[in-house]
């Protein structure tokens, strides 16, 4: 079923651009890398933690017969990506850059898919909170390690995308944040502690301090540079799921009765980046369609936040690449 998600227009078209997409192996990531494949884009560029499961996953884009009708001639390439560990991302974007370079390619769609859930404590090797550090600050250092490419790429006939991937928890009670931390709390670390983990926030904690580098990134670049969008695609039942608890399971139920597929879903990612313009640019979309972010990142307290949360993210992320901050400066 798909409840609530339009069909995209006929004419929906991905024709020659070159299109990433990380974390693809399953679930909303191969269905929308096999749905841009079949709307004519090449080169896809997928991502997977394993090389090996990444290359099975690349020979079966390749095999599907619509896209063996459509685009017979696309090209699918693997990189390695571990978002849990600091040169998993790094080596990923200095690798994905240096090919672009010698090959003289540009980079003309990129979502940023790969993610988490969890509803166990856990902290990653670099020491920060697994959910935190996958889902928020990972995904921020690869975003603005693959925004000059985006930038080079746009030409006058193409604008470069930049979509993530963020949640309608930021506006419940599952994700939503209710004042800002005095200056002299560091809100970020502070999440590193046990003490503060919440089995039932933290996916959305992690998903509403995206939302923040979004809307300043969005203010800082120029949607004639890259369009800079964000969206929710819904309650999708992927394998992402698989750690959620027992006393979820009617919830899953639920999903299971009235969620809607990745083939679905995968609507929603390319229609960020094939159907909606400029005037996407620092938006949120649910299901495919606009809607306004909720009422605390609206807020004066929520506008306070997103300067805070930019300026603790960048004082870390200095830390791994010094000078990634003046990206957008």
């Amino acid at each position: 079923m798909d409840y609530g998600i339009p069909p995209l227009p006929p004419n929906t078209s991905l024709a020659s651009r070159s299109f990433l997409i990380t974390g693809a192996t399953s679930g909303l990531g191969y269905a929308t890398a096999l749905m841009a494949l079949q709307l004519g884009a090449s080169p896809v560029y997928i991502t997977a933690r394993d090389v090996s499961k990444g290359t099975s996953t690349r020979d079966s884009l390749l095999a599907d017969p619509v896209v063996k009708e459509n685009n017979p001639n696309a090209k699918v390439e693997v990189y390695a990506l571990d978002m849990a560990r600091w040169e998993g991302v790094l080596g990923f974007a200095d690798k994905f850059i240096d090919d672009r370079t010698a090959s003289g390619e540009g980079l003309d769609i990129a979502i940023l898919n790969a993610g988490m859930f969890s509803i166990e404590y856990e902290l990653a090797p670099t020491g920060n909170e697994m959910s935190i550090q996958v889902n928020h600050l990972s995904t921020s250092l690869l975003a603005l390690l693959l925004l000059p490419l985006l930038e080079k790429s746009s030409t006058p006939d193409h604008t470069s995308r930049l979509t993530f991937i963020t949640s309608v928890q930021h506006m419940t009670k599952y994700g939503r944040l209710t004042a800002c931390p005095p200056d002299n709390v560091n809100y970020l670390e502070s999440l590193n502690d046990k003490a503060t983990f919440d089995r039932t926030q933290r996916y959305g904690v992690s998903k509403t301090l995206l939302i923040y580098i979004v809307q300043h990134l969005a203010t800082h670049v120029s949607p004639d540079k890259v369009i800079i969008n964000n969206l929710c695609p819904g309650a999708i039942y992927t394998s992402i799921n698989r750690n959620m608890p027992i006393h979820s399971w009617p919830l899953l139920a639920w999903m299971w009765r009235h969620g809607n597929t990745p083939e679905a879903g995968a609507r929603t990612y390319i229609q960020a980046v094939a159907v909606l313009g400029k005037e996407s640019h620092g938006k949120w979309y649910q299901r495919g369609k606009h809607r306004k972010y909720g009422d605390f990142v609206r807020g004066l307290e929520g506008q306070k936040m997103r300067e805070k949360e930019w300026k603790e993210t960048m004082e870390v992320l200095e830390k791994v690449r010094p000078g990634i901050s003046q990206v957008v400066a």
